[in-house]
């Protein structure tokens, strides 16, 4: 699924790295719920009341080496548990999708022929941006400072209105002086 998701800071790849699903972290453990325990249970036809038999299936269940601990059954994990996307690309199919408060002069041939004006950028600082606007249509994510801020995947109408709220909390503490990148995320 794509996502219009808003990069606040000047190097989109450092601020996204730390939610790629390919960046592996340190092993730790993982307990799986009662529902996925049934879940793989039935598809390999195993009793739930086996743990043995189930973890002997967990490489190929999740390929990750399962464990049994105080009776639960459990995996190694190194996937990222703050994952949100597996690639993205600089506006994407949002390209200029911040409107600017004042329109940029555009150039051609290599810079030299001035070519017009433009109100929309894919990237601009904070304070050319239309805040207005992009807070009354804001994307679906907010990243700034480590943190990845979210909208329900297909709100409803209090959830909109929520995230709007929300967006408008956390783009207030983005200074003016910061790169805001429109970023096209597919997770």
């Amino acid at each position: 699924m794509h996502m219009e998701v808003l990069v606040a800071g000047d190097d989109v790849d450092a601020i996204l790295l730390p939610f790629s699903a390919h960046l592996e972290v340190e092993p730790y453990e993982v307990i799986l719920d009662d529902d996925e325990v049934n879940e793989m249970a039935k598809s390999y036809g195993v009793p739930v009341t086996d743990p043995a038999a189930l973890v002997s299936k967990m490489n190929d269940w999740r390929h990750e080496p399962g464990f049994i601990k105080d009776g639960k059954l459990g995996r190694i994990s190194q996937r990222n548990p703050r994952a949100k996307l597996d690639w993205y690309q600089v506006g994407g199919q949002w390209a200029d999708g911040l409107r600017l408060r004042n329109p940029r002069r555009v150039y051609r041939f290599f810079g030299l022929i001035p070519a017009g004006y433009k109100s929309t950028a894919t990237s601009a600082l904070k304070s050319e941006v239309d805040s207005e606007f992009l807070q009354s249509n804001p994307p679906a994510a907010l990243v700034y400072d480590g943190k990845w801020k979210a909208s329900t995947f297909f709100p409803n109408d209090e959830e909109s209105k929520d995230w709007k709220e929300e967006f408008a909390r956390a783009f207030a503490d983005v200074p003016d002086n910061c790169r805001l990148t429109i970023v096209d995320v597919h997770s």
